[in-house]
């Protein structure tokens, strides 16, 4: 059986992957010059890192099982980091008990009723109730009005913009839930990566797919999903049309609206938001902060928060931050050059550290990536549309995670349902 697989992100790779490992002939088509996605990698004036930062919990079984398959699970590493959170004009611990009780913003009540948030989220396993209510209704009733103003607000404001009214309070909780898991004990904090990055896995997975017979196509987007009488026909790439037996899309739902070629179907994609990102990736003369991601609440920096990447990537010897401005499709953000962007950075990044000078400012990469981010809203899965959609034709992406969000280990646990379940 030949199957044309959609999209060389990570769950494109693993579907493909598992598909040959049954004996199936895969082609893979990836639009871009790379494979990877939002797990692309770039040379970054000599660090081979990703576009988009990653991280690993405690919880990614399925990562793990496949790393152990490609052979390179001895590369998995962990590290103990943590949080910091910029209020009040001032850099904070945050993330652990002893630094909520010391954060200077909030009174003891609600400090500890945030405690009771993150410690009642790592415990819940029935997740029905909160996929009907809203996320800021959720955390007010637990956290309250003044713990949320400070500690929220601004995250799912800045994040999801119009939409932050109609996050899904599961989405959140899960959100909660898998970094709180992923702790040494409630003091520390332990996230993982893998030597080389996410490179590593991507080349491992291209390898083996080669290795078994497997196609990969660069530069090849598709073009038409030729659907009939409700029957997958075909692919049409540059003009050209390719026969297969069945066919997976790993691409943004709302893309295949516009290339499904049966407007019933194709209209059944319409109805969905995603947020792009501009993420933009800097590396610095020295170091920034001890803290891997550092929450924002101030009413000049207007991002969510950042990442320092150096905190977790000990095979990394520069000093690199991420900072991901999430936008909508009408930002006015889009219009502005590159200038602008990198001197909006710095004045935040130098808010934030005072010691930061102009000369201190490296290099910069900025990258946008399109449809990053859905907008997950109470009762998500059973808006998506079924992953078998028409005969010997799938298709799904990473909303259909819900209510996890975007992540290596969940392409990798749904790239092996769908193979098992459909071929």
């Amino acid at each position: 059986m030949k199957i044309a697989i959609i999209g060389g992100g990570p769950m494109g790779l693993a579907i493909g992957y598992y598909a040959v490992k049954k004996g199936y002939s895969v082609d893979i088509y990836e639009k871009d010059n790379v494979l990877g996605g939002m797990s692309a990698s770039f040379d970054f004036e000599g660090d081979i890192i990703e576009k988009y930062y990653h991280f690993f919990c405690k919880t990614d079984t399925a990562l793990f099982e496949l790393l152990k398959d490609l052979g390179i699970y001895h590369l998995l590493k962990w590290k103990n980091t943590s949080m910091g959170f910029y209020y009040k004009h001032k850099l904070q611990p945050f993330g652990d008990p002893i630094s909520l009780l010391k954060f200077d913003g909030l009174d003891i009540i609600s400090k500890l009723r945030y405690g009771f948030l993150a410690f009642y989220s790592t415990k819940l396993k029935n997740w029905s109730t909160l996929d009907r209510k809203y996320a800021i209704d959720w955390l007010k009733s637990i956290i309250g009005e003044k713990a949320y103003n400070v500690l929220w607000d601004k995250l799912l404001s800045l994040k999801f913009h119009q939409y932050q009214t109609k996050v899904s309070a599961a989405w959140i909780w899960n959100r909660i839930k898998r970094v709180g898991l992923s702790r040494d004990s409630i003091f520390k904090e332990s996230l993982g990566y893998v030597e080389g990055g996410v490179k590593t896995i991507i080349d491992s997975l291209e390898k083996s797919l080669h290795k078994k017979g497997a196609n990969v196509y660069l530069n090849k987007g598709v073009d038409k999903i030729l659907i009939q009488d409700n029957a997958f026909k075909g692919i049409e790439v540059k003009g050209k049309i390719f026969s297969y037996d069945k066919a997976i899309s790993t691409i943004p739902i709302n893309i295949l609206q516009h290339i499904i070629t049966d407007e019933n179907i194709a209209s059944k994609y319409k109805d969905f938001t995603y947020l792009d990102v501009i993420c933009v990736v800097i590396k610095l003369r020295k170091p920034f902060s001890r803290h891997f991601w550092i929450n924002i609440n101030d009413d000049e920096i207007k991002i969510p928060g950042l990442i320092n990447y150096s905190a977790l990537r000990e095979d990394i010897k520069s000093n690199i931050i991420y900072i991901p401005f999430y936008i909508s499709k009408d930002s006015e953000l889009l219009t502005k050059d590159e200038s602008f962007i990198k001197d909006l950075c710095k004045t935040y990044l130098k808010k934030i550290n005072k010691d930061l000078k102009d000369e201190d400012f490296l290099a910069f990469s900025i990258n946008i990536y399109k449809n990053a981010q859905g907008v997950y809203e109470p009762l998500y899965l059973y808006k998506l549309p079924p992953i078998n959609i028409a005969k010997d034709f799938y298709a799904l992406d990473t909303t259909y995670y819900y209510p996890e969000d975007r992540g290596f280990s969940e392409s990798v646990r749904i790239a092996k349902y769908v193979v098992d379940r459909y071929l």
